[in-house]
């Protein structure tokens, strides 16, 4: 068994290894793809990479959504420089106009290095998987970093580029202070198509102290109000320039308040299931005595035998919340029988 410091420490040191000869710090780069939405586990990743750079004290030079991607202000700003492409979960068809956007960048970009950050691949359609292929092969400098080991052999299967095995870059956040909780179980269980094999939530609802809820909704005003507050900050810490730094600023403070937000929902509980890759990632973050349901193909089973992240007394993969909640149970009272 591991500690969640030991599995963090652990992790951390395998992207190091990783991005070592992929990243130059007094290169001026790109990140793209900032992921300006409610999901939290995309907002955690994308910290994870911020802290990566920071820890190599630069920072990208460019930063943009895809909605308002615009081409020759990212070649004015990073020149002949690197394009690195945020990690997460929609390096298939599930999510279409990722795989659009990111063919578009690798056809108009042929030769210049461009780096996809940690990505579980999945594929229904074979005229898809061709698709990124050929882009993949005209461009010519493409690396692929991949999640789990069957993204893995899918990439080498398919796809004519370096390809390495590398973990979700949120782990470069590091250990999170967890506050109080204030009731006994969350049920952390996502509501989108990923949605994994129907639950039962009978037993699990009934019990008092239970909570119910998926990654929360924005505040109305949030967009204007991380502005602000991301204006704010630069003045009061002299880090306000251009527009591109303020982009940047302003990203990096919604992404943070989104994190906070998740921080909040999954300390809330003293035990957690979740069926949300990084409701599993955050809980070994933090620390939380949780259990972890699959998604709908099998992203987060492949991650865990991947990285062992389950190799703990505060987490463990179940099958179902009935079983799930019998993991907990015993674990709870598990002090009380070695006394």
């Amino acid at each position: 068994m591991e500690s969640n410091i030991t599995i963090i420490n652990r992790l951390q040191g395998v992207i190091a290894n990783c991005l070592s000869d992929l990243f130059d710090p007094s290169e001026r780069f790109a990140l793209l793809d900032f992921p300006n939405h409610y999901n939290i586990g995309d907002s955690a990743i994308w910290l994870g990479e911020l802290a990566y750079f920071d820890g190599k004290r630069t920072r990208p030079s460019f930063v943009t959504e895809i909605p308002t991607y615009d081409e020759g202000r990212m070649l004015g700003t990073i020149g002949s420089g690197r394009i690195f492409l945020h990690g997460g979960g929609n390096f298939g068809d599930i999510w279409a106009g990722y795989r659009q956007f990111r063919e578009g960048l690798l056809n108009k970009h042929k030769g210049r290095p461009i780096v996809q950050m940690p990505q579980t691949i999945h594929f229904k359609e074979q005229a898809n998987i061709d698709s990124t292929a050929r882009a993949i092969e005209r461009h010519g400098q493409f690396t692929l970093l991949v999640r789990d080991q069957r993204s893995l052999e899918f990439a080498r299967r398919w796809f004519p580029c370096e390809t390495r095995l590398c973990p979700d870059m949120a782990f470069c956040i590091g250990p999170v202070a967890r506050p109080a909780a204030q009731h006994e179980l969350l049920l952390n269980l996502r509501e989108d198509q990923e949605v994994g094999a129907a639950q039962d939530l009978t037993a699990a609802t009934l019990r008092p102290g239970t909570v119910k809820s998926d990654w929360p909704d924005e505040p109305a005003d949030f967009q204007r109000q991380t502005k602000r507050a991301a204006i704010l900050k630069g003045l009061l810490t002299g880090r306000i320039g251009g527009r591109a730094r303020m982009t940047e600023l302003a990203y990096r403070e919604r992404a943070q308040q989104r994190f906070d937000r998740g921080v909040a929902l999954l300390s809330s509980a003293r035990q957690v299931i979740t069926d949300r890759m990084h409701g599993h990632i955050m809980c070994v973050l933090l620390g939380a005595d949780h259990c972890v349901l699959d998604n709908s193909y099998g992203k987060t089973s492949s991650f865990i035998e991947a990285w062992g992240t389950c190799n703990s007394d505060k987490a463990e993969l179940a099958s179902t919340v009935d079983e799930a909640l019998a993991i907990l149970d015993a674990r709870r009272v598990a002090p009380a029988a070695v006394a």
